[in-house]
């Protein structure tokens, strides 16, 4: 990355010029975090604990070991929140894999008559 006052070569990652201490101009980085879903594959019961441990980068057996801890413990409320997320959280839409058109094939002309004609 070049510095736009003064030219110089500096750090991709830098917010301000390492020579002329100016701040580096550039559009905000807005973080992209995945939507809260349900997965398609990978689900033990209705994926509820795959989808929060996707959305919040955890492990998925640490979510479902905290959940079944916390239903031991919780007195019923934990399995009640776990239904209305089942019902709450959507889908994962589906994905087709896309595939590129390939070009037509071209039939190979028939190979030439060799016998002798009598």
């Amino acid at each position: 990355m070049i510095c736009s006052a003064c030219s110089s070569e500096m750090n991709p990652t830098a917010r301000f010029c390492s020579n002329c201490g100016r701040a580096v101009v550039g559009p905000p980085v807005i973080p992209v975090y995945p939507r809260l879903m349900r997965p398609r594959s990978g689900r033990a019961i209705a994926g509820v604990c795959a989808g929060f441990a996707q959305r919040y980068g955890w492990d998925v057996v640490l979510v479902r070991i905290l959940l079944c801890v916390s239903v031991l413990f919780g007195c019923g409320a934990p399995i009640l929140a776990y239904l209305v997320a089942w019902i709450v959280m959507p889908n994962e839409p589906y994905f087709f894999p896309v595939q590129p058109m390939a070009p037509p094939v071209a039939q190979p002309a028939a190979p030439p008559n060799n016998q002798p004609t009598v």
